[in-house]
């Protein structure tokens, strides 16, 4: 018994050493942040999936993963940089951050600002000289000419399209050429797109008619289309997967889009992929060319390879089963089954993708 107790005293002391260390409002190793030191605040823009959920021996209330994903996007800015940014060098110092991570939602920030902006001209300035600069790495390279490119500003891009030209080596050519395909604007740089496809380089002639493709407008169309019918091309650069047969347009843009494919020539399949590409709007003027035609070969031509440049929607499915009943030409009934099944072909796969179980870790 004697040898037994000092083990004894010696559990006895572990025992309550134990206790004093994990009591509430004590200061014990294993103690947590009291009512009165609340918990250090997540840091903005850090990903919810890299935190596990927190709780608190006091019985606070633990937060969720989704609750802390919810705080995240609240932390997200995507205003426009003029409505946050009151000087050029505020501006550029985001900027300058963002290039490190190739942060999306500083580009989508300094998308397309407005023009009367009174810092703008010295901060594209500072942009132009670290898009140049030797010390820029690539990756910053490339961020700062998307930045450029999607500025809707005519020196902007104007910059790329000569450091293309005059680019030091291959690689930062294609920096150049790739951002310049980004390029969006008003009717100022389309104008400008356009006079500068004068060019004999082939890439930078893809690229800026890659850009060219990016507009919307009824004069890019315009302007394509000339283009199109002056290289005597009919393919129109769309096996590149760019061109008017790629042309997302806007509203402005279907009548004239509906006058060139009425031309019924070699060029005429581009307009009518451009008109699909337009949603319902332009899905109703393809059936209307359909459904005036007599010549069904034709309009087989004019719709050649066109199924997949028609978008998915209820209403666009509604439609075209209204045309397998009421369309009069068997081209225009023909078309219309064959997006419909390939509506349904899409579908199918997402079933099955969405049937298809995890792989295990």
């Amino acid at each position: 018994m004697k040898k037994l107790f000092p083990v004894l005293a010696l559990v006895l002391i572990a025992v309550l050493a134990w206790y004093f260390s994990t009591a509430p409002g004590t200061d014990g190793a294993a103690s947590t942040s009291s009512p009165s030191q609340p918990a250090p605040k997540e840091v903005s823009g850090q990903s919810g999936n890299d935190r596990g959920p927190s709780s608190s021996p006091l019985g606070g209330a633990v937060t969720t993963l989704e609750e802390e994903d919810d705080e995240d996007l609240e932390d997200v800015d995507i205003r426009p940089a003029t409505e946050i940014y009151t000087s050029a060098e505020d501006a550029l110092k985001a900027v300058k951050a963002g290039a490190n991570t190739y942060d999306d939602i500083v580009l989508e920030q300094f998308t397309m600002l407005d023009p009367k902006c009174s810092w703008c001209p010295a901060f594209y300035e500072s942009v132009r000289e670290l898009t140049f600069s030797p010390s820029s790495t690539p990756d910053q390279r490339s961020f700062y000419s998307e930045l450029l490119a999607i500025s809707g500003r005519v020196e902007n891009v104007s910059a790329l399209v000569d450091a293309i030209k005059n680019a030091p080596n291959q690689s930062e050519r294609d920096i150049y050429s790739e951002a310049l395909e980004l390029t969006i604007g008003g009717d100022e740089v389309v104008k400008y797109l356009n006079e500068s496809m004068a060019t004999q380089d082939p890439q930078l002639k893809e690229s800026l008619v890659a850009a060219m493709t990016n507009q919307g407008s009824r004069l890019a169309a315009e302007l394509l289309y000339k283009q199109t019918m002056e290289a005597g091309d009919a393919d129109g650069y769309y096996s590149l997967g760019i061109g008017l047969g790629e042309f997302v347009p806007e509203d402005e843009a279907l009548p004239l889009l509906q006058q060139y494919a009425l031309q019924r020539d070699q060029y005429s399949h581009l307009p009518m992929k451009a008109l699909l590409n337009g949603g319902l709007p332009g899905l109703r003027i393809v059936f209307d060319i359909l459904e005036s035609s007599s010549d069904q070969e034709a309009d087989k031509r004019l719709l050649r390879d066109a199924v997949d440049h028609v978008g998915y929607d209820e209403e666009t499915e509604a439609y075209l089963k209204q045309m397998v009943q009421s369309a009069k030409n068997p081209v225009a009934v023909a078309f219309a089954k064959q997006v419909l099944e390939d509506f349904q072909g899409d579908l199918d796969e997402e079933v099955l993708d969405e049937g298809e179980e995890e792989p295990e870790d």
